[in-house]
């Protein structure tokens, strides 16, 4: 690679970065404004562990933000092998951001009508928690758990993160007014709305990869992203070369991952990708769990 091409790759990483931490930052302000322009001075709860952390807030007067903190750290220990040292780095940036700025920093209260409060606060939480993620982050909490279960069963996150705030709803109608917790359910199902609309998160994408180092992609992307590839012998019309084609289905969640894999290893790879509008049977990498599941059967 020549000295101008190298100066031209860094500088590409470099306006990258800054566009992803440029969209963690936003991200993260949207959820201060929802918090604590709208769900705060309603009495209502957003999702997941800064959810928990506004029922304490309200039970105890304890800070949200340290609390957030406090209990984000497990949750980044339990999922940190499978959301891998990038996105955990991204998320826990943002986390911290979040715990240090939404105990700090003055936000006007934007209205006192619960049912508003619970639809926009909604909006603007998920727009946060969609901006995070394709920064190639997220807000933490419940949003980690979310992207563990979309990487394992496919599972849309707004749909995971429906299902998880589930008891944290139950709780709130329990501890307080019950008609706070329905507001407060409202607000959730916007934000799990917003969040897989943005994101589109049960389209899959079909991905052709042409490269020379075929082998080194292979590899990352069967160990490191946990997918499975096909491997398709090939020719080249013009140039009569043998090549090996790369063949793999992924969610659009993880296609940003694989281009950065693909920009890694060959840059003057090939690539080109589909919209998988259905796909029938595993497109993913076998588990250990598979495999001695597959073996008992046939010892059995």
């Amino acid at each position: 690679m020549t000295p101008a091409a190298k100066d031209a790759t860094v500088r590409k990483r470099s306006l990258a970065l800054v566009r992803q931490l440029l969209l963690l930052a936003l991200g993260t302000l949207s959820f201060v404004v929802a918090v604590k322009g709208l769900i705060l001075p309603t009495h209502l709860l957003t999702g997941g562990v800064t959810g928990v952390a506004l029922l304490l807030n309200a039970l105890f007067h304890w800070p949200v933000g340290l609390l957030t903190f406090l209990f984000n750290v497990p949750i980044f220990v339990a999922g940190f092998r499978d959301v891998g040292r990038k996105f955990a780095f991204y998320s826990g940036a943002a986390v911290l951001l979040f715990s240090l700025t939404v105990d700090h920093i003055p936000v006007p209260t934007l209205t006192h009508d619960p049912l508003l409060a619970g639809i926009f606060g909604g909006l603007l939480s998920g727009l946060g928690s969609a901006w995070a993620i394709q920064a190639g982050g997220s807000l933490g909490g419940f949003d980690i758990l979310g992207v563990v279960l979309n990487r394992r069963f496919s599972l849309g996150m707004g749909e995971a993160s429906l299902v998880l705030n589930g008891v944290l709803v139950l709780a709130s109608g329990l501890l307080d007014v019950p008609e706070q917790a329905m507001y407060t359910l409202i607000s959730i199902y916007v934000a799990s709305r917003a969040l897989d609309t943005l994101l589109a998160p049960r389209s899959r994408k079909a991905v052709m990869i042409v490269s020379k180092e075929s082998p080194a992609i292979k590899e990352r992307i069967l160990i490191q992203m946990a997918r499975g590839v096909t491997l398709l012998k090939a020719e080249g019309a013009y140039t009569g070369e043998a090549s090996n084609v790369l063949l793999c289905v992924l969610t659009r969640y993880e296609l940003k991952e694989l281009k950065e894999i693909i920009r890694a290893e060959d840059p003057q790879a090939f690539v080109t990708v589909f919209e998988a509008s259905d796909v029938i049977g595993r497109f993913k990498r076998p588990t250990a769990f598979d495999v001695w599941k597959k073996n008992q059967k046939q010892t059995a």
